[in-house]
């Protein structure tokens, strides 16, 4: 029997075991806990079931960034002469522009958010249809891109950011957009472009975490085997020693 398994040194072995087991689990555990941090951020809520806004977001709330593409129920009315024009937005392979009305929301205070009601290859648009409205639409953050409008003038802009809309509104905004899950208007329908994705650093501590228990474990392994490895060398020492020790007979 291997010098390293006799009974003596069961307990060491034991120790090691559990050590290794115990590093390769809370490893695993921390990198299962990354991955729902991923999961639960990067999360498609599009199809999910509508709710009403004022339940996600208020007027004067930040934006749930937990909540991209959440459909949300928004009654209120249209506000036709702040219609805006979004270029370089595609559909089916075709640069347009995205048509954008603000609605003042019900329930708001007064507040507006804007809403895109569809899709146009040209900057010009049908008026949304007279009287209150009631939509559902994918929940959007302000877009913050490093486009500049060459022209503040006109109705055209480069991306849907709420310090570029205020200008052409009376009401407070809402720091959020809508894109209205079905067409309106005669429009051709808005490609959803913002999903949630997660982040690089999105539970970045549980990786680095798990990697080193991994690195612990390895560790203890590797010292399990240095110590199984010189046991069987010292004994074996231990022995040519004692032979050599023994006076040869006559």
């Amino acid at each position: 029997m291997p010098v390293a398994l006799a009974p003596r040194y069961w307990g060491g072995h034991l120790l090691a075991v559990v050590l290794v087991l115990l590093a390769c689990w809370l490893g695993v555990w921390q990198l299962e806990a990354w991955q729902a941090q991923r999961d639960l951020e990067a999360r498609d809520l599009t199809g999910v079931a509508p709710e009403p806004l004022e339940d996600l977001i208020g007027p004067d709330d930040p934006f749930p960034g937990e909540e991209v593409g959440h459909p949300v129920e928004l009654s209120g009315t249209w506000v036709p002469e702040s219609t805006v024009f979004i270029e370089g937005r595609q559909h089916e392979g075709r640069d347009g522009y995205w048509v954008v009305t603000p609605v003042e929301v019900d329930g708001g205070g007064g507040a507006a958010m804007y809403v895109v009601r569809g899709w146009s290859a040209e900057a010009q648009a049908p008026p949304p249809a007279p009287g209150p409205v009631t939509l559902t639409a994918w929940l959007q953050p302000t877009e913050g891109t490093t486009a500049v409008d060459p022209d503040r003038s006109d109705d055209v802009l480069p991306q849907i950011r709420v310090a570029d809309l205020v200008q052409y509104v009376d009401q407070d905004l809402y720091g959020a957009f809508g894109i209205a899950t079905e067409p309106l208007d005669g429009l051709a329908p808005a490609e959803l472009e913002q999903l949630p994705g997660a982040s690089a650093f999105t539970g970045l501590k549980n990786f680095l975490y798990g990697i080193q228990w991994f690195v612990f474990g390895a560790f203890a392994a590797f010292i399990w085997w240095r110590w199984s490895r010189d046991l069987a060398t010292a004994v074996g020492r231990t022995e040519e020693t004692a032979d050599e020790a023994v006076p040869s007979r006559p």
